[in-house]
């Protein structure tokens, strides 16, 4: 099967950010940081915003719990990043990790980058920058301009965007995983991150568009260089059933062909592809198993905001997509395999 090229996958991109900005505008979840990347929300069908609501809150509360459990000692690399907000709303909160890395190819990185600066969703951080700088026309400044200071490490270009803890860089997860730990490690990196700090790397629908050979090669270098870290994933699964060939179908009418499908036929083929890569615990649960783990008052809630068309279809559509966890250092979410801890932050 052929890889989907750029233009698709970024495509996939803004049709989640539109489905994210619509489930926000009803009510499903607070997100103020949504209307600057999605001003005009596009309607969708309930079920996708429920689905999406499922999804995106399971992975803040799991990274918020894996950040406050280790002091925000810790670092947070997430894949194929796109229009994610996550990292402005931990830090609203002030759930901050030492490092907070977003990657993604080219085109997404720099419409991001061109957001943050004209919004400045980075306020602080581009405040204190300005602080430090000398007024125009110093000359004695010009002479002896002052250092950046180590607070401020951002690069003045807009093809990426680097502090001392947010980043927002280009790379394409389809090249070798030596290039991005180099990128992200390397000792002439200015993204810094530290190998040995617990590190959890997110990952929502990226791994499918690589061929599994790819992406098993990608996990694997990720638990040998990060030998305390966690890999949060959200995928199709059970794609061998009569509706999974019916979903491929659609996404290949779309122009969107998924090379990494062969890793998603069951719960166990999506976590057996960790533990054979290294990672010392794996575990897959659907989105219908997700949700029943949500508390009871938010899923009256969130019930409550809009009725299903049709309750079955929505549950056969959350039996084929799943969240997995894994684990290269058993310390990490000691919670597992239960979902209640992490699940019981979520409103």
């Amino acid at each position: 099967m052929s890889c989907p090229s750029d233009r698709v996958i970024q495509s996939t991109n803004d049709d989640a950010t539109y489905s994210k900005a619509h489930a926000v505008k009803r009510g499903y979840w607070n997100d103020p940081y949504m209307r600057h990347f999605c001003p005009v929300a596009t309607s969708k069908p309930p079920e996708i915003s429920r689905g999406y609501f499922i999804r995106t809150q399971a992975f803040k509360a799991i990274a918020t719990l894996f950040i406050k459990t280790l002091g925000c000692e810790c670092q947070v690399v997430n894949l194929g990043a796109g229009s994610d907000t996550l990292y402005f709303q931990l830090q609203d909160a002030d759930i901050i990790p030492r490092k907070f890395v977003e990657v993604d190819l080219l085109h997404n990185v720099q419409r991001k980058v061109q957001l943050i600066r004209s919004k400045k969703l980075l306020g602080e951080v581009e405040e204190r920058a300005a602080t430090n700088l000398p007024p125009q026309g110093d000359s004695q400044s010009k002479m002896n301009p002052p250092a950046v200071p180590d607070a401020v490490l951002e690069t003045q270009n807009r093809h990426s965007l680097v502090t001392d803890v947010y980043s927002l860089v280009p790379f394409d997860l389809r090249r070798p995983v030596d290039q991005l730990i180099s990128y992200l490690c390397g000792p002439n990196s200015s993204i810094g991150l530290d190998s040995s700090l617990p590190t959890l790397f997110l990952a929502e629908c990226v791994l499918v568009y690589m061929p599994s050979e790819e992406s098993f090669q990608l996990i694997k270098g990720l638990a040998a260089h990060f030998p305390h870290s966690a890999f949060l994933h959200y995928e199709q699964v059970n794609m061998a059933d009569q509706f999974g060939k019916i979903m491929v179908e659609n996404f290949r009418a779309r122009d969107c062909d998924l090379p990494g499908l062969s890793a998603c036929q069951s719960l166990e083929q999506q976590e057996t592809r960790f533990l054979d890569a290294g990672w010392q615990k794996a575990k897959a649960w659907t989105i219908n198993e997700v949700y029943k783990a949500f508390p009871k008052v938010t899923r009256l809630r969130v019930e409550r905001v809009e009725m299903l068309d049709d309750v079955e279809v929505a549950q056969q559509l959350f039996e084929h997509y799943c969240i997995l966890l894994a684990v290269t250092d058993d310390s990490l979410c000691s919670w597992l395999p239960s979902l209640e801890e992490p699940l019981s932050l979520i409103t």
